[in-house]
């Protein structure tokens, strides 16, 4: 009780609310005073709180951006965000930067049997019978003074907090004081709950492709709870949005799904990738990773498989086959359909579960957990969900979803676990002898081995050439908290081929090619290199940056032609020398990339003004198919200047400044779909692309053209012409 108390007045703490403890005969009574709140009494069990009403401060708008998935997690008891966003912000995107989608929205679930009434009653975030665009909470809604807090346990962040579990924590407050319409079908009445929620990403490339979601569920009315079950509620889509557009046509209705319930993970896949193949070449899974306390009967995370739940049911319908009916009461069945609470506490049948995987649906589908003991007033619950992506392993069709495709997947679910499970290595929640490695005389979850810290990179561009710089402080004089030593061993360098970008952007993210290792010497781990060819006499130092680089690549003895013009990706890591007493492999941190662009250096006047190809010609390989999705560059352009392209009669067909500084190349459309990457491109300041689209949004035809470039510093101008062929 001592910690349901203490983490509760954190939770409110500056938010416009005021807490009344009393004590009658050792039962501790809880009142939330607010402006508009009518508190719960026995004769009353449909709470209202006017702040929450309005909703006025729920947020959608936050996503995970540090890791490999960018999921929208939101302050009244969703995450996903029905696409709402797209393509500015990500629902579930793995990897991030790809637009591979994979949920359309998720949503927490909460069954309960009131002890005063015996009624039943579940509370919703969402589901699939929410009709309202961005599809807000049913019944979870944020109090209207709070927000989503983040934190963050990397020292570099602005929002570092020492109480931060991951590299990005989103901490939110939400509750079920709220009655449906009563007019509404599914009305349903609150069970007095708040729910404190947090969620856990990092940046490891062993930890990149998840995202924990740690519930912890609070009963803050005056009726006790029994048989208490939790559940999360998601309609995964997995498609890739580059080919087909969410909400439109054939976005729904190609997805397969299974369960996998050793691992205790509901999956979805893209089944045939119609209308446009290829398929989305990854999974999304959803797992339980552990609850405290444990349901009735589990004894420990291995013995969680017996209460753990899987249902599936066909998005918002009502015919076909009863058991795959969409649930549409919280306690009775509806047309043959099961209700929310039968779901929650049941899974489907085998026979059920096995065709999933055969066909495409648009299923929704609940991984739940329970019965939990009785919740009385002032008790709470914790129970924690993983949300994880995987890549397909192999060449196999998609729609066979055979075990070897599933590998990576299950793989990832063990690391997943692995996470939460820290320092409760046997997972019974309790601290055994030999447990506490942190020596603080308590369980700790979320215990991670760590990686050196990422090196702080710099990428200098220039005429067909490329050089990348970092420091040698951030990773080499990382300690690791487990081993409690400096272990830091050596950099890989990695590096895209000229046009490998082209094709499949999001394998980018995850297969660039290494192209240098340099590790210590003499240590009989790794190569032994030594850093003598990358580590630089003196420290290099740039205007305006605070950071001493070190180190460079290529060596200074090593040439590295570029092509001018084409996108590369560089990326740097370092590596660390493992644990071996600890049974820890050599770890590596994040991948710092750098996008790159090599080209001309800004004119200084003495040098020609240009275009390239010259001729143009549409459908080459640097192009693709689509009209905005088409470049020229401009070179040898001055460091500010105005750009302007005429026809052969003197009309004005496109205009631009050009600042040699700032130009990234976010303007063209084709940098936006294949950069592969979410990091910024970096072009050589001479250098600016043009989509052949003109001022007013059409495509140029073919023909010969002219162009003038006014330096603003100098005032001269220069001319030139270039040809169009389509």
């Amino acid at each position: 009780m001592g910690y349901f108390i203490n983490s509760f007045v954190h939770i409110i703490t500056g938010h416009s609310l005021l807490i009344r403890k009393v004590f009658l005969g050792g039962i501790l009574l809880l009142s939330l005073l607010a402006p508009g709140f009518i508190a719960q009494t026995a004769d009353d069990d449909r709470t209202s709180f006017a702040g929450l009403q309005k909703r006025q401060d729920d947020t959608d708008k936050f996503y995970t951006t540090i890791g490999n998935i960018g999921l929208t997690i939101t302050n009244f008891g969703t995450i996903g965000d029905r696409n709402v966003y797209w393509p500015n912000q990500p629902s579930c995107e793995y990897p991030r930067g790809s637009r591979v989608e994979h949920m359309y929205q998720g949503a927490l679930w909460v069954g309960a049997v009131s002890r005063r009434t015996g009624q039943i009653h579940v509370s919703t975030g969402s589901s699939d019978r929410v009709s309202t665009t961005t599809g807000k909470g049913i019944e979870f809604l944020s109090f209207q003074t709070t927000s989503i807090t983040q934190r963050s346990s990397l020292s570099e962040l602005p929002y570092f907090d020492q109480n931060a579990v991951s590299h990005q924590d989103f901490l939110a407050d939400y509750a079920d004081f709220i009655v449906r319409d009563s007019s509404a079908p599914d009305q349903s009445v609150p069970l007095g709950l708040r729910v404190h929620q947090e969620s856990y990403a990092w940046n490891f490339p062993f930890a990149d492709f998840f995202v924990i979601l740690n519930y912890t569920i609070y009963n803050a009315g005056a009726d006790t709870l029994d048989s208490v079950y939790v559940g999360l509620w998601t309609n995964n889509v997995v498609r890739n949005t580059n080919n087909v557009r969410p909400g439109t046509t054939g976005y729904f209705q190609h997805g397969g799904n299974g369960y996998l319930d050793t691992l205790r993970v509901g999956y979805t896949f893209d089944f045939d990738g119609v209308p446009t193949p290829p398929p989305a070449d990854s999974y999304i899974g959803i797992k339980l990773l552990g609850a405290v306390p444990f349901p009735k009967g589990v004894d420990s995370v291995g013995s969680l498989r017996n209460r753990t739940y899987y249902n599936a049911w066909f998005f918002n319908s009502s015919s076909g086959d009863a058991d795959y009916f969409s649930p549409q009461d919280d306690a009775e069945n509806i047309l043959g359909a099961r209700s929310r609470y039968e779901r929650l506490g049941a899974s489907l049948p085998q026979d059920k579960i096995d065709p999933l995987r055969t066909h495409a649906y648009n299923m929704t589908t609940l991984l739940s957990s329970g019965p939990f003991a009785t919740l009385k007033p002032g008790d709470s619950l914790s129970v924690i969900f993983g949300v994880m992506c995987a890549r397909k392993a192999g060449t196999q069709a998609a729609q066979l979803d055979t075990r070897d495709q599933r590998k990576t997947l299950a793989a990832n679910a063990a690391l997943c676990q692995q996470a939460y499970d820290g320092e409760d290595v046997n997972g019974n929640n309790i601290l055994d002898p030999g447990e506490d490695l942190n020596g603080n005389g308590k369980l700790d979850h979320y215990r991670l081995p760590q990686p050196p810290k990422a090196p702080k990179v710099r990428a200098e561009v220039d005429n067909q050439n490329v050089v990348i710089y970092w420091d040698k402080s951030s990773a080499e004089l990382s300690l690791d908290p487990i081993s409690r030593t400096y272990d830091f061993e050596g950099y890989r360098i990695y590096r895209s081929n000229a046009g490998a970008d082209f094709t499949d952007p999001a394998n980018l993210l995850l297969n660039l090619p290494l192209v240098g290792e340099f590790d210590r010497a003499g240590d009989n781990i790794g190569y032994n290199t030594g850093f003598g060819r990358i580590l630089l006499d003196h420290p290099k130092t740039f205007a305006g940056d605070t950071v001493q680089y070190w180190y460079r690549f290529p060596p200074n003895d090593v040439v590295i032609s570029h092509l001018n013009g084409w996108q590369y990706v560089y990326g740097v890591a370092a590596f660390d020398q493992g644990d071996s007493a600890a049974g820890v492999t050599s770890l590596q941190s994040k991948t710092v990339l750098a996008r790159v662009l090599p080209g001309t250096a800004p004119n200084d006047g003495t040098k020609k003004v240009g275009v390239y190809p010259n001729p143009y010609y549409a459908n080459a390989i640097w192009d693709a198919s689509g009209e905005r999705t088409r470049k020229l560059y401009f070179t040898n352009l001055p460091k500010h200047c105005e750009v302007r392209i005429y026809t052969l009669a003197g009309d004005i067909v496109a205009e631009f400044p050009h600042d040699a500084a700032t130009y990234n190349g976010s303007d063209i459309q084709w940098f936006q779909q294949f950069g592969g990457s979410d990091v910024p491109l970096q072009f050589a300041g001479g250098e600016h692309a043009w989509n052949l689209i003109t001022k007013f949004d059409q495509a140029i035809a073919t023909g010969l053209y002219l162009f003038s470039v006014k330096d603003t510093d100098s005032g001269d101008v220069q001319t030139g012409k270039f040809l169009v062929i389509k």
